[in-house]
């Protein structure tokens, strides 16, 4: 009897505490309704372009294309297309690597000479994006890389293996070579973008380790690496060539810790920080899981990390222990980061992505005693995704084109307004200001 009662009185409060959940998961599926209805509803101020697809089977990975074309439509309006890489993630269909072409404004191409810089017809009736290519992928694509130089990509598996593919194949519908060695699938891949070393390739995995591999021209059926790297004690979540050492790259961790590793060396890291990310306004000491790291493109020694503690950490390799500032506007923890010129694009397990003005770096962090603080670097954020941001990447060529895709199934192609706006105007002032100045020299000479 005794039992029978403790079982009856103890039955409502799990059933209360089912109830909490579901509640809590209506009340934040209605508040990421109503924020995506506020910004869709304030879009057309916020972008210069904004392209939204609705994808049949999500997309886990894309990279642009290096190279576009300048067409014209029926009405011989110029209009460029572009392209890019997509690869599929489902359970319960066939997955696949896609090429994709998107048509976009001339004007997004600095160095365009045509007759007219309006926007073309044909974009405004139309923009379904065009499957170019379709290379057939086993298991979901974790992770996609093409190397701009020899036209070749990789891609990362579910099961572990590295497939590589050849754009310059046009018949091909399928991998080219497997690159056996991971145990466990991973999310770090990334091609050395020194022309020199540009036949090198990283991996990283679940299985706490970092591969190197040489891809020569000729492509083997199966290939091994030539280093493998076991210095983290946890998952190797992200790996980033340096920009400006052909040799050296950073790798971050579920360890909590971020290492650059210089590969003409084999004594180990050359600088390995345990604690990289934590809380310092936090009373606990708890050390937060790095989940992406990126190396600048225009500053040889800076690089950023991104965390479960929801912040971004930039560094500086002159002053590798302590990291050079803390940017802080993300609501959940930092899943990718992409350079360009001095900004940098953030993404996020909260739906966001953002980008940051690193020319403001000098302008401190903001007062997080103030209920409204925001980050004096935060230059834009972009809301137009209702899951979890799984990658973003800019355009190499063309400027501040920036394509999204998350969990929800859609891919969005997008340039911010007035990103770097107030720099033009600067320039422009100083220019006047120099013009007045030469002109009361000369009135002054005349004189």
């Amino acid at each position: 009897m005794s039992a029978v009662a403790v079982s009856t009185q103890m039955s409502p409060a799990p059933r209360a505490k089912i109830n909490d959940v579901n509640e809590s998961y209506q009340m934040n599926e209605m508040l990421i309704n109503e924020e995506y209805k506020i910004w869709k509803k304030t879009s057309p101020l916020l972008y210069d372009l904004l392209c939204s697809y609705s994808c049949e089977v999500p997309a886990l990975s894309v990279n642009w294309l290096q190279e576009f074309t300048i067409e014209k439509n029926d009405n011989a309006e110029s209009f460029i297309s572009a392209q890019f890489l997509m690869g599929t993630h489902s359970k319960d269909f066939q997955n696949h690597v896609k090429m994709v072409s998107v048509s976009v404004p001339p004007t997004l191409y600095n160095d365009y000479t045509g007759p007219s810089p309006s926007i073309p017809n044909n974009l405004l009736k139309s923009r379904q994006l065009n499957i170019v290519r379709e290379w057939n992928h086993p298991g979901e694509v974790n992770k996609l890389r093409v190397n701009q130089f020899n036209k070749l990509f990789a891609t990362q598996t579910n099961g572990g293996d590295i497939l590589l593919f050849d754009l310059k194949d046009g018949d091909s519908k399928t991998h080219k070579s497997t690159l056996k060695f991971h145990s466990k699938e991973g999310f770090g891949l990334e091609w050395n973008p020194n022309v020199s070393k540009k036949n090198l390739l990283l991996s990283s995995s679940e299985d706490c380790k970092i591969a190197l591999w040489d891809i020569n021209e000729k492509l083997h059926p199966e290939m091994k690496p030539t280093r493998t790297i076991s210095s983290h004690e946890n998952i190797v979540n992200d790996i980033s060539w340096s920009r400006s050492i052909d040799s050296v790259f950073a790798s971050v961790s579920d360890d909590s810790s971020y290492q650059i590793h210089d590969l003409r060396l084999t004594t180990g890291p050359i600088v390995h920080i345990t604690d990289a990310h934590h809380d310092p306004d936090s009373e606990n000491n708890f050390n937060f899981p790095i989940n992406t790291v990126e190396f600048s493109e225009s500053v040889p020694t800076l690089f950023a990390t991104g965390g479960s503690d929801n912040s971004i950490q930039i560094w500086d390799l002159r002053n590798p222990s302590i990291p050079l500032r803390r940017l802080t506007g993300h609501t959940a923890p930092v899943v990718g980061l992409k350079f360009h010129e001095n900004y940098l694009l953030s993404s996020s397990v909260d739906n966001r992505v953002l980008i940051w003005d690193l020319n403001r770096l000098d302008e401190g962090e903001p007062d997080k005693r103030k209920a409204d603080y925001v980050d004096p670097c935060l230059a834009f954020m972009h809301g137009g995704h209702t899951g979890k941001i799984c990658e973003v990447d800019w355009h190499p060529v063309l400027e501040n084109l920036i394509v999204s895709c998350a969990e929800d199934g859609l891919l969005e192609v997008w340039r911010p307004a007035h990103l770097g706006d107030e720099y033009i105007e600067e320039e422009n002032e100083e220019e006047k200001e120099e013009g007045g100045t030469k002109s009361d020299d000369k009135k002054e000479s005349s004189d």
